[in-house]
């Protein structure tokens, strides 16, 4: 008897770890492999192991989406090399300084226009999974709050402030109080001996955090 068709936004995904046992499931076709490792992996492969994917001999990245994966091989069926770490190593390490903040939203769109048409970051990838923003130094990954997928934080994310530097502090203000009412403030700026600085805060759905716009001073840049 064959077997019952699968709803279209359904596949089969096969985990093959270490050429060895196999884990299956039905996913969504619009989860990420993240998602598949999390939710397939027994616990004592997907803690304290570094995990590669692949389909044949090439690298499957955890944000790819299931659906690319399928449109391009054909299926879901990936190998996955898991390596124990050791956590014993007490091999010291260097920090090379800040990458991204990423931040849960319960409204992506929403957050996704404030920072690119209120703060003029720009939008450098934009999907299902993930928005990410930057200013070309730094960046800003904006996911949408999903206490079921991996790492997910139980509430919606809570900051303490963000720092960005604009060239002209008094024009910023001005198009922040102008055209968008989520960012809420005295709209005062405040003197250092190297800048200017504007504090408030930005509401987006329950998400309330601080925001500090910056202006150095010509002999200071």
């Amino acid at each position: 008897m064959a077997s019952p068709a699968l709803a279209p936004n359904l596949a089969v995904v096969r985990l093959t770890v270490n050429d060895a046992a196999t884990y299956s499931g039905e996913m969504p076709t619009h989860d990420v492999v993240h998602l598949a490792l999390d939710r397939l992996l027994p616990h004592s492969i997907r803690t304290n192991h570094r995990l590669s994917v692949y389909k044949g001999d090439e690298l499957i990245y955890p944000d790819m989406f299931l659906y690319e994966i399928i449109a391009h091989y054909g299926d879901a069926d990936l190998r996955v090399v898991a390596e124990e770490l050791d956590l014993a190593s007490t091999r010291p390490f260097a920090n090379y300084g800040f990458d991204h903040l990423a931040l849960a939203f319960e409204d992506r769109a929403l957050a996704r226009r404030f920072f690119q048409e209120g703060l003029g970051l720009q939008v450098v990838r934009d999907d299902d999974h993930l928005t990410v923003v930057t200013s070309g130094n730094t960046a800003l990954f904006l996911f949408d709050f999903n206490p079921d997928a991996p790492l997910a934080p139980p509430t919606p994310s809570r900051i303490h402030h963000l720092g960005f530097v604009v060239d002209d502090l008094e024009a910023a203000a001005a198009h922040l109080k102008r055209d968008f009412p989520e960012f809420l403030g005295e709209f005062t700026l405040l003197e250092r001996a190297e800048r200017w600085s504007l504090y408030g805060h930005v509401q987006i759905g329950t998400i309330r955090f601080m925001l500090q716009l910056s202006e150095i001073k010509p002999r200071y840049r």
